[in-house]
């Protein structure tokens, strides 16, 4: 069709639109006439468009567009903005269109850094052609509305299937992170990083093939850094080392994040897992990399060899590509669980082959008894490297070299009033140490201890240490305000929420939290900041400042990291300083440590040596270890 036949089509649809049903097709008649190729066209948009929406009740919603695109519903929120499903009445498909409402932000910066990250998204995805890279159609502007405009892709991420509960199987899991990884491979070889690869942006479309969506904040490695100074961009459980710390990255900075993701398949935990932003960050670029085995007691241990190096502190350490980490990951579960599943030892003789060798014996036999000789040692030297690479992979399974087992951790009661009473118990064995957090420190394999928090804790952490490495546990306990004034029925709704999230369900977990949140109760407001937190740093951050400003200390001392850290909020060093000390003054000792740090660095304040002692000694009186280790630290320099 001609192109002005395309906008005498797109007029006549649009016109149409504005009337009501029943009146359209004298319309059409009436405006159409003598335009049989025009009226045809704009019929078949319309019943496309009608089969697209039927399950829409209120046609108020019919007439609303983006562009020229005829929203249909929504599919999700971010920290970008609304992602739409939408229908293109040019070409007859269906559409998935994300827009930012710039009006939304006072901050014009702000407006103008997450338009041009917008445009950024169509113009690094819009380099790409992959079958496992969605595809960006269009982007542009229309009055406060920036969008794109993006492959519709039938299915849920990977975060959804997660979270719904259900155990991917390993074979599946592993063509999940194939697939991912040759789409990741390819986007680096043309020279794009993600820099956001987390289950959330991996597609799952038709339940079959696997789409990377999301290049919002992917970076063009050949051209000049375009993300605002300073800011880190990323989730924090799946961010590498060098995104937290601001460094330069490249495709080994995405393998990082499928490694976390290749994690959370096998064992149904993330490997970076904690109560605070700050200590999250912390453990990712310091701590020592967790056993997926001792999660997963059915996986090999040379799985653990292959997610430690992809998950290495340094990207130089890591694999060359994505597609080489997914196979050896794949190639070492495969071979070291076949044996074990079979009850086979590696091959130890050569059987035959040595009573065959010939090296001489007369004329005409010398040629053949080289090449049996020939055969014999190339044989002997694939033995040789089966038998080290069985050594090194698949060592002999000495009960002793096991990791420790917790066979119990449990808090009774798991809801207490603010400074109420509460029991741990635990129950480990195989380990040559256990020991607590929050202070409490070492004690015995078995015993209880019973605590008395004053503000919300999101968890109690064991860790039992022994031979064959290290294994830790959560306890959880929902510690309610006392006399806040709250409605019982809030603290009753948050109760269940809890209840339902540990279950499993967490759909109607972040329900029953935004109703308990609605009627006050900062610990929801709180909770739900933390449930975001991975997913969705621009959604958390509201829900933490909400917390923050009812005078949760949880609340205050997240708000604070995000601006420290910039994750989902723009690096902010004084409102950091602000809300820790906030926190501080409620007693938090995470937020009297971090204020120590930036005391010790000067960020947000003036450099000062004495302060941050200060800040420490408090830290440390109530059982901040870090804290007493900074201490330690600056008494011996």
């Amino acid at each position: 069709m001609a192109p002005e036949l395309h906008a005498r089509v797109r007029k006549l649809f649009e016109e149409a639109l504005e009337k009501p049903e029943a009146e359209r097709p004298a319309f059409l008649q009436s405006a159409g006439k003598g335009e049989a190729e025009v009226l045809q066209a704009v019929n078949r948009l319309l019943e496309a468009r009608r089969g697209s929406q039927s399950f829409l009740e209120d046609d108020a919603h019919l007439s609303q567009r983006i562009g020229r695109y005829l929203v249909t519903g929504e599919l999700g929120r971010g920290a970008m903005g609304i992602v739409y499903e939408a229908f293109d009445p040019l070409i007859g498909r269906k559409v998935a269109v994300k827009v930012i409402n710039l009006q939304d932000f006072a901050d014009a910066g702000k407006a103008k850094f997450l338009r041009d990250r917008l445009i950024r998204e169509a113009r690094s995805a819009g380099t790409l052609s992959h079958p496992g890279i969605v595809i960006v159609f269009d982007v542009g502007q229309e009055g406060d509305l920036a969008f794109i405009a993006m492959e519709y892709v039938e299915g849920v991420s990977l975060y959804h299937e997660l979270a719904s509960g259900r155990k991917i199987p390993r074979a599946e899991a592993f063509e999940i992170l194939r697939q991912a990884a040759a789409a990741l491979d390819y986007a680096h070889r043309n020279g794009v990083v993600h820099r956001d690869i987390k289950p959330a942006n991996i597609l799952l479309d038709k339940g079959v093939t696997v789409k990377v969506a999301d290049f919002g904040i992917a970076k063009i490695a050949s051209a000049e850094r375009q993300t605002l100074t300073s800011v880190v961009m990323g989730t924090p459980s799946y961010m590498s080392p060098e995104q937290i710390e601001a460094l330069p990255s490249d495709g080994r900075s995405d393998q990082f994040s499928l490694a976390v993701v290749a994690y959370e398949l096998l064992t149904g935990s993330r490997p970076f897992e904690a109560d605070s932003l700050p200590a999250l960050t912390h453990m990712i670029v310091y701590a020592d990399r967790p056993s997926a085995r001792a999660v997963n007691p059915e996986l090999p241990a040379a799985v653990d060899v292959v997610l430690h190096r992809s998950l290495a502190r340094l990207p130089g350490d890591r694999y060359p590509s994505c597609t080489e980490f997914v196979t050896a990951l794949e190639e070492s579960s495969k071979d070291a669980s076949r044996a074990q599943t079979n009850g086979e030892q590696p091959t130890r003789t050569l059987t035959g082959t040595p009573a065959r060798l010939s090296v001489g014996g007369g004329k005409g036999r010398t040629a053949g008894g080289f090449r049996n000789l020939l055969r014999a040692g190339v044989a002997l030297l694939a033995l040789l490297a089966g038998f080290v690479l069985y050594k090194v992979l698949s060592p002999n399974r000495n009960p002793t070299d096991d990791p420790p087992r917790v066979v119990k951790f449990t808090v009774d009661p798991a809801s207490i009033e603010s400074g109420a009473p509460a029991t741990l118990h635990w129950d480990v064995t195989g380990a040559t140490e256990v020991a607590l957090d929050q202070g409490i420190g070492k004690v015995a394999a078995s015993s209880t201890f019973e605590v008395r928090p004053r503000e919300k804790t999101t968890a109690y952490v064991l860790t039992a240490t022994g031979p064959g490495g290290k294994v830790s546990a959560r306890a959880y306990l929902n510690v309610k305000p006392g006399g806040s004034g709250i409605e019982p029925r809030a603290s009753q709704l948050c109760d269940e929420a809890e209840a339902k999230w540990r279950a499993h369900q967490p759909t109607a977990a972040i329900e029953l939290f935004r109703q308990a949140a609605s009627l006050g109760e900062p610990q929801c407001m709180d909770e739900l900041g933390e449930i975001y937190l991975d997913d969705n740093a621009g959604e958390a951050a509201p829900w933490f400042r909400k917390a923050a400003e009812a005078g949760n200390p949880s609340g205050m001392l997240h708000l604070g990291a995000m601006y420290q850290l910039g994750i989902g909020l723009l690096k902010d060093y004084g409102a950091a300083v602000f809300w820790y000390g906030k926190a501080a003054d409620k007693g938090n000792a995470d937020a009297m440590y971090n204020l120590g740090r930036m005391y010790e660095s000067g960020q947000g304040v003036a450099k000062d040596l004495k302060q941050a002692k200060e800040r420490y000694l408090k830290a440390a009186g109530l059982g901040n270890a870090e804290a007493k280790a900074r201490l330690a630290l600056l008494s011996g320099n």
